[in-house]
Parts: C-alpha cells; sequence; structure tokens
C-alpha cells in the first residue's frame, strides 16, 4: 500500500480515494497516465514553505511496502517515507502505518520547542504499534519499517530516521547524505578499519544489508536526527528515498537530474525510472523531493 497524504484545497473536486483519515488529512492516489506503468504513481504539491513532489514504483514485486505521507499546517511542513518488511501484508501495513503516523504526530505538535525530542516520542510510539499489529484472526504479524522523516518550520530543518532509508541534502549542485545507514555495514566497515577484518570481507558479508534499527524491533534504542536546527537557503532540494533508488542511483546520476529538471516531480520521475532501468533494479522505488522556497 502507497498511500500520499496532503491537504485538499478549497473547491478542488476529489480526483482522489474519498477515504478520509480525519477531518485535516486525506488519502491521494494518482496513477501515472501511462497505461504501461499501472504500478507506479505520481504527486506533487506545494506548500507555502517548500515544492514537493514524490513518485514511486512497486518495481517487479508482488506488492508495495514503500508508504510516502506528506502534510502541512500553520506552522510548519512534514514529510515521511518508510519501506516495509514482512510476509503477507505485514511490510504495507508497517510503513503505512508509520508514516501516517509519525506526520499526524508532529503535524498535532508543530508549536513543541523541542521537535528532535518530539520525533524520538513519535518513534517510540510507532514502534510499540508496529509490533502489535495483527491480521484478521488476531494473531500477531511480524513487520518492521525504516522511518526518514523532516519537519520543515520557518527556515529551520528537522530530520529523523530509523533503518536504512536515506535523506539527502541538494544544495549549489552537490549532495549530502544527512543520515547514516543502520545496518550491519557500519559495524563491518568500522572492524575492517581496526583492521579485525578485511575490507572485501566487510563488502561482501552476507549479512552487511541486516538492519540494526527499525520500528518493530523488539527494543527500539537506534534513532538518528539532528538537535540543533539546520538552516535551510532557498533552493534547498530535500530528499527522501528507499534502497530501492539509492542502491540503483549513483549520487552523481541524482545531482545531475536535478541540475537539468527544473520541474520536481519530472525529476522525481526520472530518478525512479533511472533506477529500474539499471541490471538489478526491481525493488519497490521510492523518492519524495521538498524544494525550499525560501
Amino acid at each position: 500500500m502507497m498511500s500520499l497524504f496532503k491537504r485538499k484545497k478549497a473547491g478542488e473536486e476529489a480526483n482522489t480515494i474519498p477515504e478520509a483519515m480525519d477531518d485535516i488529512t486525506q488519502t491521494l492516489l494518482i496513477p501515472v497516465k501511462d497505461e504501461g506503468e499501472k504500478t507506479m504513481c505520481a504527486d506533487a504539491y506545494e506548500t507555502s514553505q517548500a515544492e514537493i513532489a514524490s513518485y514511486t514504483s512497486i518495481g517487479t514485486r508482488k506488492s508495495q511496502q514503500d508508504s510516502i505521507c506528506f502534510d502541512f499546517g500553520d506552522f510548519c511542513t512534514v514529510c515521511a517515507v518508510c519501506d516495509g518488511m514482512g510476509g503477507l501484508t505485514g511490510g504495507e501495513r508497517a510503513s503505512a502505518l508509520a508514516a501516517h503516523g509519525v506526520t499526524r504526530y508532529l503535524l498535532e505538535h508543530a508549536q513543541a520547542e523541542d521537535i528532535p525530542t518530539e520525533m524520538g516520542r513519535a518513534a517510540l510510539r510507532l514502534n510499540e504499534e508496529v509490533k502489535n499489529l495483527r491480521d484478521p484472526a488476531n494473531q500477531k504479524i511480524e513487520a518492521g519499517t525504516t522511518l526518514t522523516t523532516v519537519f520543515l518550520r520557518n527556515r529551520e530543518l528537522f530530520w529523523c530516521s530509523i533503518g536504512d532509508s536515506h535523506i539527502y541534502l541538494y544544495r549549489d549542485g552537490m549532495l549530502e547524505q544527512l543520515n547514516i545507514d543502520h545496518n550491519f555495514g557500519a559495524q563491518l566497515d568500522q572492524m575492517a578499519l581496526e583492521g579485525s577484518i578485511t575490507q572485501d570481507e566487510a563488502l561482501h558479508h552476507p549479512q552487511r544489508a541486516a538492519l540494526t534499527s527499525y520500528l518493530g524491533i523488539p527494543e527500539l534504542t537506534l534513532i538518528s536526527g539532528n538537535r540543533m536546527p539546520f538552516q535551510l537557503r532557498k533552493g534547498d532540494v530535500l530528499i527522501q528515498c528507499t534502497d530501492g533508488l539509492y542502491r540503483y542511483l549513483p549520487d552523481s546520476t541524482m545531482c545531475r537530474i536535478l541540475a537539468v529538471t527544473g520541474n520536481l516531480k519530472q525529476a522525481a520521475e526520472q530518478m525512479v525510472k533511472t533506477a529500474l532501468a539499471v541490471p538489478g533494479g526491481h525493488d519497490n522505488t521510492s523518492v519524495l523531493l521538498a524544494r525550499y522556497k525560501g
């Protein structure tokens, strides 16, 4: 399940799924017109703070376990991208729960003085909710999800991440990853630096991609984020994406696409399609772009 959340503009006709989550947000699922791409969805919107665009594809997988949410209030803009994991519908439900839940929570606490603490509280609450997911027979579902969240208020950026989905900042033609991966690969690289294993062993270890933190873990102790607000500049682009994108799309290609494509929706679409065109690119692939207006 892939969900895109935003406010409905006054007088806007409902070309959306008519299922309101509450009186503030509602679900949007806008299919790409190309008949050959029924497994892809796109959206674009503009708030007082940012231009936002997203694009997602199921790839060759049987289910879509990525979820994208964004919404805004009088004081902030919130964007979330999650990559679920788990059998049957577990991954779908976990990622949707996390993306929806963190967006709603942060909007409700938009005027809080300590946003990083509120992000941590939201993550801990959502971890318990994912752990308690049940199937129709009331049996516990084994599921988990990554989480990336960005919170924009005035010029300030706060971000939070759990797992191995990425958050990047694109500024002045340069791309910088803001978060770190919560997987065994980071530990293996450190072991290689210390000389306890070789670089080749670190790169090819069978558990390199295994997550060390995610929502749904028995005890959530590892959450990344920034304690001090990051000051945005006009034209900065924030990129949130799942591993289906960054594993097959080099940083240089992301930069080139953003440099030559002024339209964010087109840029998001090009990123996903380019990643899927690479041999081996078959995973659920999702990206959300937010350009700060200044």
